[in-house]
């Protein structure tokens, strides 16, 4: 029976443990230091810490009850477990009732079938409290004896003190003595009761034994003096597990484990040797939980957990504690079967014989003489030949060896050493059966030694293996009688078909890629190949590798040590990281198996493996031998509840039995903890977890019980997590926690609906404006034609006026003079006619300057091509004049404005500026026209509104590129001429 240990290494908090029970998943222990909460792999510690905690740290007793809840019994009290948030509320709390028993010392707690609390104090006597009536009773006021009780399954009550048993009588309700010392006669103290699954009473005391009390009132004793006997008579605690077994824990002798079938005991004791023993044989607490697994409290040394299913290995190793079954060395280099014995070879201690029967080991080196050094010291070969003599062999010599007499001859090698280490041998038979020949296989490759000879042999006059012979060979193996396998290292598989006496080989050529080869192992046409590569199944029948088999697969290590087929069909393979099975049928790996599983080691040997006639199979590696039977394996059903454990934000954390979790935008750094609550080879649960709305599918965690993330944008979010036992039955269900990520103020919906309503009032507001912009420029625009127009009226009435009008005068005159003495009429007509012309000439010169009729003939280009000429035939003004790429047609408001904005330049020159030279230049651009003027004349400020005349000219010029949407740029000063930049868009 071997246990696995929890102390405070582990995490307890203490190692006195006061009760133990199961709730809500979780196995929970009281302690001298708090109450601790186990997950089956981490301990949670709940003490005194103020409000909402336990009222002391002291924890005596405990109890699940039958409506969830968890009672808790302090030396200060009852607290009441509120799973709901983690917090512990007093007896006052929970049922708004005052009494005395919530500050009393609670001894025992017990439910019994009509779900009334039994409650057991230290000093103040025993009170059952009714919580469907809120009424609390008590009984045997301030009595300090009382320390146990229990329920039979017919639903008695029964509680003891240190000196009698009672009996509750419901009809009267009261209790009722039992007459114990009468029944039986001792005077020791009783420590407990509790009932059996066949009704009856088990009565444990401090001095003699445990006595068992039948229906009828008899009592039956067990001690250290009786048949069957107890380890001790000091026996503190007891219980009757689901089979039916009686488990009693005594003070110095560890566990006493009563069989009703055999009616005998099982006896479970420390070891100093085992680290799978009892922490310490003072037992002070028993309980078994829903799986199965029976829990074990001890006086100082913590918690000792038995699982049935969990150790299914059984060990063979050094125990000084039992000389007669321990091995010599744990180094493990042979096992060999003959009938009921295993002869193992070891690394130190030489040869062993061991019974599968009796389990007693002879140690063989200690029979023969030291000079036998085949049997003494490393023994790596071990065979036997058909009359049932053992061979031993090393570098050095073979020795024969026979069990019966238990005597050894040795044969020397000869010639010349070629080798330090043998791995193998085999005892080839002829076509009689007879055994004929012993081949030996070692670093050095094969030697061969004749039986009936008794001599050594070359390999002459069997060529195909002499070209093989020099080969580092690790095995030699014949599943039938014609073939032979040798597995080495570096030269991959050879086969010797011993009635062709040829050789077959495989190597990469034909799909077995790795050369070192470790173990083999032939099931009807397959052959089953390990390698320092992992697993190849070979075709007999094909002649070439069909699968091969690594960690890809679920292999835990590529390097396979040996291979045994079970009676179920299924290959067990050795490796460096333990035991696997593999079915051949579904191709696949079926579990595999670890230190933490009972093996002696994770690391085996090479081909050191057997398997016995009866179904076991024996692997050696390097701390012993691993033994088991793999029908008797039986696979863990139970589905474990999944919990989450922990939520951290940041650190920071929160109640994890929430459904709902609600965080700010800032609280993105979320970490899940979590648990599947199989207790049985707890580190081998697996998990998957998902968030969804982040993760896509389900996360593989494997054995990871965590989950991390980070920069979570808002939203709502669910997360689930499920979790499987050591055997991957799952619970699909799992747990799960909604989780919300608030979004900042600007990510709120209110937000958004703000943002968007004064967004449309920006749009409304900025369409109304572009209605009220383009209304002002239509209205700016028919101001600047208006008052353009007036000034053109102005200048044409000052031009009618100076000068038609001057004419007309003076043709008044000359008109009014016919007839007079001093004129003549042909004077006045000449007059007259000069005059008349020289208004006709500044009427058409006035309309020309109105709408010249050359634009709508000739173009911009040439239209001021011709002023230009006019000027420069004047000789009042020099301009040079360009026209750049102008196109043949340009719209007619471009032309006439343009037109009168070149005018008004030259007329401003004329007129004001006294310069001798102008330069004028049309040019354009893909979208724009550009005016550039520039005259040497005498400038002006330009900082002045209108120039240094004062008069209309630049702003009318300015007024009409504003009509044709585009810029106006004059640049002037004193002395320095004046420069201008006009520039309009082509589309206008």
């Amino acid at each position: 029976m071997q246990f696995e240990h929890y102390g405070q290494s582990e995490g307890l908090s203490q190692g006195t443990i006061n009760d133990m029970v199961s709730y809500d998943g979780f196995m929970w222990f009281a302690t001298q230091d708090g109450l601790n909460r186990f997950d089956g792999l981490t301990f949670d510690v709940f003490r005194k810490a103020g409000p909402h905690s336990l009222n002391n740290n002291l924890i005596q007793t405990l109890l699940a009850d039958s409506r969830g809840r968890l009672w808790v019994g302090t030396g200060s009290g009852i607290n009441i477990y509120d799973r709901r948030d983690g917090t512990f509320q007093s007896f006052f709390e929970a049922f708004r009732l005052h009494h005395l028993i919530e500050r009393a010392a609670i001894h025992k707690l017990f439910e019994d079938k009509r779900g009334r609390i039994w409650i057991i104090t230290t000093s103040l006597g025993l009170f059952c409290f009714d919580p469907a009536r809120r009424t609390v009773r008590p009984f045997f006021a301030n009595d300090n004896t009382l320390v146990s009780g229990c329920v039979k399954p017919s639903g008695e009550v029964w509680v003891v003190m240190l000196n009698e048993l009672f009996r509750y009588d419901e009809r009267s309700g009261t209790f009722r003595s039992a007459q114990i010392r009468q029944k039986l006669h001792t005077n020791s103290l009783i420590r407990t009761v509790f009932s059996d699954k066949q009704a009856h009473l088990w009565v444990t005391t401090s001095e003699a034994g445990a006595f068992r009390i039948g229906p009828t009132g008899m009592a039956t004793q067990f001690s250290t003096r009786t048949t069957p006997y107890l380890t001790g008579n000091d026996v503190t605690t007891g219980m009757c597990d689901r089979a039916g077994r009686v488990w009693l824990g005594t003070r110095t002798g560890g566990l006493c484990i009563y069989h009703p079938g055999t009616q005998q005991f099982q006896y479970v004791r420390h070891s100093r040797y085992s680290r799978r023993s009892l922490a310490e044989d003072f037992v002070w607490q028993l309980y078994q939980d829903h799986q199965g697994i029976v829990w074990v409290g001890s006086s100082s040394q913590g918690i000792d957990k038995y699982d049935p299913q969990r150790f299914p290995f059984g060990l063979i190793q050094q125990n000084d504690e039992a000389p007669e079954a321990t091995l010599p060395d744990n180094m493990i280099f042979r096992i060999f079967g003959q009938g009921d014995n295993l002869y193992i070879g070891t690394e130190t201690g030489g040869a062993a014989q061991y019974s599968t029967t009796t389990g007693r080991m002879t140690s063989l080196a200690r029979l023969v003489p030291k000079s036998v050094s085949a049997m003494n010291n490393e023994t790596r070969v071990i065979t036997a030949d058909s009359d049932g003599q053992l061979w031993f062999a090393n570098w050095r010599e073979v020795a024969q060896y026979d069990p019966v007499r238990r005597r050894a001859r040795v044969y020397p090698a000869t010639g010349i050493r070629t080798q330090l280490y043998t791995y193998g041998a085999l005892a080839l038979t002829d076509s009689t059966g007879h055994s004929a020949e012993l081949w030996i296989a070692g670093q050095g490759g094969l030697t061969r030694f004749g039986l009936r000879t008794r001599q050594w042999k070359t390999w002459h006059d069997l060529p195909a293996l002499q070209a093989v012979s020099a080969y580092n060979t690790r095995l030699i193996y014949q599943p039938v009688r014609t073939m032979v396998w040798l597995g080495t290292l570096g030269n991959g598989l050879i086969g010797y078909d011993l009635t062709r006496r040829t050789t077959v080989s495989f190597t990469d050529k034909n799909g077995l890629s790795c050369a070192n080869v470790r173990g083999l192992l032939q099931t009807g046409s397959i052959l089953w190949v390990g390698t320092d590569c992992g697993l190849y199944q070979l075709d007999l029948r094909a002649g070439r590798v069909v699968r091969h088999y690594t960690q890809a697969n679920g292999l835990p290590n590529e390097v396979i040590y040996g291979i045994l087929s079970d009676n179920q069909g299924d290959l067990w393979l050795s490796s460096n990281q333990g035991l696997t099975r593999f079915s051949p049928r579904l191709g696949r790996v079926v579990k595999n198996y670890d230190v933490t599983d009972g093996l002696q080691s994770n690391e085996f040997n090479t081909n050191v493996c057997y398997k016995h006639t009866d179904g076991t199979l024996f692997f050696g590696g390097v701390n012993g031998i691993t033994y088991f039977r793999p029908d008797q394996f039986r696979p863990n059903r139970f589905v474990p509840p999944v919990k989450i454990t922990a939520v951290s934000v940041f650190d920071s954390a929160y109640n994890p039995n929430r459904q709902q979790l609600t965080l700010g935008p800032r609280q993105n750094f979320v970490q899940f903890a979590f648990t599947a609550l199989n207790f049985s080879n707890s580190t081998k649960n697996q998990f998957q977890y998902q968030l969804a709305g982040i993760d896509p599918g389900w996360v593989q965690a494997g054995h990871r019980r965590t989950a991390n993330y980070t920069n979570l944008p808002p939203g709502d979010y669910v997360f689930r997590v499920k979790g499987s036992n050591d055997d991957g039955i799952w619970n699909n269900r799992g747990a799960s926690m909604v989780l919300v990520i608030e979004p900042p103020f600007w990510g709120t919906w209110w937000f958004r609906l703000l943002l968007l309503l004064l967004l449309m009032g920006g749009m409304y507001g900025l369409y109304r404006y572009r209605i009220y912009a383009l209304q002002q420029r239509q209205a700016n625009e028919l101001t600047v034609t208006v008052r353009t127009q007036e000034l053109e009226r102005q200048r044409f009435a000052k031009e009618l006026h100076d000068g038609i009008g001057a004419n007309l005068s003076v043709l008044k005159l000359y008109l009014s003079a016919l007839g007079s003495p001093g004129m003549s009429v042909e004077a006045i007509r000449d007059r007259s006619l000069m005059v008349l012309s020289s208004s006709v000439s500044d009427v058409r010169s006035l309309v020309h300057d109105m709408h010249p009729r050359h634009l709508h003939e000739q173009g911009l280009a040439q239209t001021i091509a011709d002023m230009v000429q006019l000027l420069n035939e004047s000789r009042q003004l020099r301009v040079t004049y360009q026209a750049q790429n102008l196109p043949d047609t340009l719209p007619e408001a471009v032309e006439i404005n343009l037109f009168r904005v070149v005018q008004e330049l030259l007329q401003n020159t004329l007129k004001h500026a006294q310069a001798t030279e102008a330069m004028l230049t049309l040019r354009t651009t893909p979208d724009q026209l550009y005016v550039d003027y520039h005259d040497n004349g005498r400038g002006f400020d330009a900082t002045r509104p209108n120039g240094a005349s004062g008069g209309n000219g630049l702003l009318n010029i300015r007024q009409r590129v504003e009509l044709l949407k585009g810029n106006c740029h004059i640049t002037s000063s004193p002395g320095a001429g004046t420069s201008a930049t006009v520039s309009v868009p082509l589309a206008t």
